[in-house]
């Protein structure tokens, strides 16, 4: 039903019904990551809701954050998210809503803002990184309903996303299902190891030959010989930090430049890991394609029988690098990737029952996620026409 037809429905700016209050250029001199003063609020922060970074000097009292405050990225990704991190200090590049007009309903705002923001970001254009101007967020029109339509749009939009919160914390759960049960299969290998013993990951290549391979380098595969489809090239893009294959691919070749190739090529099985950017980012290949190879930042890791993929990617993206002789950083992250670094890695094996029994649950929870996956997109589509029509007056 049309509460509101789209005639009766005003566009008004949004600088005559909010007050934008932009981020101070605090002197970094006095930032601290030991607690002392005010949480400071960079453009990294506004999403994650809290920030390390302190600051330890004087300020205006007009640049404090405090919880329910809603905060825009003003450059790169123009986010809009409501802070709850505490009382904390506005750094510059960011803004918060300031007073709001007795006309407007917050809570609308918050439902209207992230579609109009993301508008201007897509229209935006960048040379290295883009940038949101407060003018520009003034400038926004907003549909102005009576306040009681607006607090019905944004009732009705609260009911259909909370249904997509849902969906979200239930594959959040089966990840940490996974965790648990890892865990309690194998123990824990840095805190709490069970009694395995201790092999050398080359013990059990495929082969000496194909055990591991190197993508190519680049001389080998030029840019220019990328095509817009064709036979598919993993890029450390397909790789997702907690240890996941993620497609769709954005890189082929053709047939005749996979012949050349072939020596690079994956099959579902392969582990795969980058070696630069994000090093040691690692992955179990299930493309399900016929032909593909890796590009020059990955490694690929073939093994025979006697360990299954999953569970070695398992234990690696579990430990972040802390056992073998893998070289970490400070936060344990992986520092170094090569053939050689692999050849020699040391881990706990545990008896093939186990590993497979491993990964037959895994199997399950990922088919559990793919379907989480669908009816999410699903209910994401939803949300995203019934932001539009709510916004066109024909909720």
């Amino acid at each position: 039903m049309n509460m509101c037809p789209i005639a009766e429905m005003p566009l008004v700016d949004l600088g005559e019904l909010v007050d934008i209050v932009s981020g101070f250029a605090f002197k970094s001199a006095k930032f601290n990551d030991s607690g002392e003063g005010l949480p400071l609020v960079r453009i990294r922060d506004v999403v994650r809701g809290y920030s390390d970074t302190f600051y330890s000097g004087e300020f205006d009292d007009k640049y404090i954050v405090a919880d329910g405050d809603y905060l825009i990225g003003m450059d790169g990704e123009f986010n809009l998210a409501k802070w709850n991190g505490g009382k904390a200090l506005l750094n510059q590049r960011v803004c918060k809503i300031g007073a709001v007009d007795q006309k407007l309903d917050r809570h609308y705002l918050s439902r209207f803002l992230p579609k109009a923001l993301k508008d201007i970001e897509d229209t935006t254009p960048f040379v290295t990184v883009k940038h949101l101007s407060v003018k520009k967020i003034r400038e926004i029109p907003i549909p102005l309903p009576p306040l009681a339509e607006q607090k019905r749009i944004a009732g009705i939009l609260d009911a259909a996303d909370a249904l997509r919160a849902k969906r979200r914390e239930s594959l959040a759960q089966l990840d940490t299902l996974l965790l648990s049960t890892f865990l309690d299969t194998f123990g824990d290998p840095v805190t709490n190891p069970m009694e395995f013993p201790v092999r050398t990951l080359s013990e059990f290549y495929i082969n000496k030959r194909d055990g591991t391979k190197c993508g190519p380098f680049g001389s080998a595969l030029k840019k220019s010989e990328l095509v817009d489809s064709g036979v598919p090239v993993w890029n450390m893009d397909n790789i997702t930090p907690s240890g996941r294959m993620a497609l769709p691919f954005r890189m082929w070749i053709t047939e005749a430049k996979y012949r050349q190739l072939e020596a690079y090529s994956v099959i579902d099985g392969d582990v795969i890991i980058s070696r630069a950017g994000t090093v040691g980012k690692m992955c179990v290949a299930d493309s399900g394609c016929k032909s593909s190879i890796i590009s020059t930042n990955l490694i690929r890791v073939r093994f025979g029988p006697d360990l299954l993929p999953i569970y070695f990617v398992s234990l690696m993206n579990y430990c972040k690098g802390r056992v073998g002789r893998l070289k970490t950083g400070p936060d344990g992250a992986f520092t170094h990737m090569s053939t050689g670094v692999l050849d020699k890695l040391n881990f706990p094996y545990p008896p093939l029952d186990l590993q497979h029994g491993f990964a037959a649950f895994v199997e399950s929870a990922e088919q559990q996620k793919a379907r989480l996956r669908a009816h999410l997109i699903e209910l994401d589509t939803l949300f995203a026409s019934l932001q539009s029509r709510a916004f066109r007056g024909e909720l």
